[in-house]
């Protein structure tokens, strides 16, 4: 289990890359990359788990459907690093839906929305690092 975790980080930190990559090739400034680096990245990532979750209510667990099978591959990984987190009583599928919706809502946490403007977590560490004064 450790080692798919592991690979889950390795998943996570390549897709960051990539698309912070893309953002800097298409001539974006750096800490805008950043931003839309992460933002991207997590909610591609969630999209893949919300979309394991559906197959997996629809078609069911157990069908070698060759899209499928890559994509719990890939998904297999970010399940493990979700494990420790997840209610043991949920059903399978539901299991790819609550690892979706923490992947969004890190995504919301570290890099904020449209409609939220700055990202919670500054808004923490300049509240600790003014009242440190």
């Amino acid at each position: 289990m450790q080692a798919s975790a592991l690979n889950g980080l390795l998943i996570l930190a390549a897709t960051y890359l990539l698309a912070f990559g893309t953002f800097l090739l298409g001539g974006a400034p750096a800490n805008v990359a950043v931003y839309l680096g992460g933002t991207y990245a997590l909610t591609a990532l969630a999209a893949f788990l919300f979309s394991r979750g559906i197959l997996e209510l629809v078609v069911g667990a157990d069908r070698d459907i060759t899209f499928f099978v890559v994509l719990k591959k890939v998904t297999d990984p970010l399940l493990a690093l979700t494990a420790p987190l997840t209610p043991a009583f949920l059903l399978p599928f539901a299991v790819s839906l609550y690892a979706a919706f923490l992947y969004f809502f890190l995504k919301l946490f570290l890099f904020g929305d449209a409609y939220l403007g700055v990202p919670p977590l500054f808004i923490l560490l300049y509240l600790a690092i003014v009242s440190a004064r």
